[in-house]
């Protein structure tokens, strides 16, 4: 049987709307049903939150404000944000990361949320965060390019993932971790025959600049 919770949040996700860039023509209708409505609030929360990062388009949604939003949430739960950005991912051993973002105009970078109890079992939340993805120097055509604002959705799925558990007040203690990059082309762009060092140690020969996810 259908449950009440499955209801309102089959409700809830029918009534989204995208409203960043322009007003709905009318409000979306209200359900009316008795039942607690906390634990479908929760999962239609972290689901309006991955959809309404997925459609920003990149220019409002970079690296930099995937931060913001880490940040967002480090405040709001008191939980822990480190960010490794530009030539600092070089020193700390993250050469593919920085491979991959350092033709954009928007540095490359790391960021990680640490949150919970260090008695409790930890959980790693890993998400790819490529704001932008052009295919680099091995170009994506136009139809293939249009919609990869959404090459983040991985770093969306990850940070809402992230507030749920920290809204829920789960006894888990979580290491989310988002490497967030725009592929673009430019004069630093990564070329296909180069050796890029990983930070297992393990060097990667380019074939496709277009395989950026697997190297951040």
């Amino acid at each position: 049987p259908v449950t009440v919770a499955a209801l309102q949040l089959g409700w809830g996700l029918g009534a989204y709307r995208f409203t960043r860039y322009r007003t709905p023509r009318r409000e979306p209708a209200q359900l009316c049903i008795e039942g607690d409505a906390s634990a479908a609030r929760l999962a239609l929360a972290a689901c309006v939150r991955v959809r309404d990062l997925v459609n920003t388009p990149t220019e409002d949604m970079g690296p930099g404000q995937l931060e913001d939003v880490a940040r967002g949430l480090g405040d709001r739960f008191g939980a822990t944000v480190e960010v490794t950005a530009g030539d600092a991912l070089l020193e700390q051993g993250f050469p593919a990361i920085h491979a991959v973002g350092r033709a954009s105009h928007r540095a490359p970078r790391l960021i990680r949320l640490q949150w919970g109890d260090a008695s409790h079992p930890r959980v790693a939340i890993v998400g790819k965060g490529v704001c932008f993805d052009t295919g680099g120097l091995d170009l994506k055509p136009a139809a293939g390019m249009r919609n990869m604002k959404k090459d983040m959705g991985g770093a969306a799925h990850a940070i809402a993932l992230a507030e749920w558990i920290m809204a829920a007040g789960l006894p888990l203690r979580i290491d989310m971790l988002v490497p967030a990059v725009e592929n673009a082309v430019g004069p630093d762009a990564f070329r296909p025959g180069e050796v890029i060092a990983t930070r297992a140690g393990i060097s990667v020969e380019i074939d496709n600049t277009d395989a950026e996810g697997r190297l951040v």
